[in-house]
């Protein structure tokens, strides 16, 4: 295969005619020049230039070559002019992977904003849990997570992540609970209760933040839809622990009161993106960790 560098070395050869201009238009020394000519030369099998007088002429063959290589350059010029545009983001594709409680309410504006800015980006969004968001980004199936750490569940410490805000966890109580209205409610007082819970983070922290109350909780009921939950607390099946955002998201429930915990407890919220991030995955990232967007970020 004839190598395109030195290709495009003929082609300066025949613009400049001379090795010497070719150099000095390159950037390279004159022998270097030389050399990859008389590489080219010996892979085409036949002379490709001329000296007539100071000046290097082409040959028949090395003008055929050098029609090539003008379609080459102009099409390796589009490539560039390619990037550039996915750089100033006129174009482009950004990969959202985000769990639910967070696209339902802090999402929608900021990619509002980010669309209304770039909107020859091409926007994806996958709603998941925050361990299949990151598995997501690490295989290169999504661009970047929105994904939440607690104390169990620590953020992860192979990618670059950018804190946006602390989410409030919440007892979810029936209204006729004996302490449905005390505020705080201590969580060692809920240690008799049946307990009804999420996903398997959500899962965790309910064990963990119960463990330091000194109980293990009885869960159950277990379902991934907070709706669901809040629901199930109407009807007098047990006790739970939501954040607070998934109770943002989720329609007014009656025969509920929530209540912070005593000790309080919380997750923290993150942005995460490759160590090398798309020009689209930057851009909403910063948008994300804008400090009139981090109001109460850890």
């Amino acid at each position: 295969m004839i190598d395109v560098e030195r290709l495009l070395i003929l082609r300066e050869v025949a613009r400049g005619g001379s090795k010497a201009a070719a150099a000095r238009s390159l950037g390279l020394t004159e022998p270097t020049v030389a050399h990859h000519l008389a590489s080219l030369e010996r892979r085409a099998g036949m002379a490709l230039t001329a000296r007539v007088g100071r000046v290097t002429k082409l040959t028949p063959a090395g003008e055929a070559l050098v029609r090539h290589a003008d379609v080459i350059a102009a099409s390796l010029e589009e490539a560039e002019r390619c990037l550039v545009r996915h750089t100033d983001l006129s174009v482009g594709r950004l990969r959202i992977a985000v769990f639910t409680s967070f696209c339902a309410t802090a999402l929608p504006a900021p990619l509002a904003s980010f669309h209304r800015t770039y909107p020859g980006v091409e926007i994806g969004l996958v709603e998941t849990e925050t361990d299949e968001a990151l598995d997501l980004l690490r295989a290169g199936e999504a661009d970047l997570v929105i994904g939440f750490s607690d104390g169990p569940t620590p953020a992860p410490d192979d990618l670059p992540v950018h804190w946006l805000e602390r989410d409030e966890y919440v007892a979810v109580l029936p209204e006729h609970h004996p302490y449905a209205h005390r505020r705080p409610v201590p969580m060692a007082m809920l240690a008799e209760d049946t307990w009804i819970s999420g996903c398997a983070r959500c899962r965790t922290h309910l064990g963990a933040h119960a463990g330091e109350a000194g109980f293990t909780p009885s869960i159950d009921f277990v379902t991934e839809d907070y709706v669901t939950v809040q629901r199930l607390v109407a009807e007098g099946l047990g006790v739970a622990l939501l954040p607070s955002m998934t109770l943002d998201a989720s329609p007014d429930i009656a025969g509920i009161v929530t209540t912070p915990t005593t000790p309080p407890t919380f997750r923290d919220i993150f942005v995460s993106t490759a160590s090398e991030p798309a020009p689209a995955a930057a851009a909403f990232a910063e948008l994300l960790i804008r400090p009139s967007m981090r109001e109460g970020a850890v």
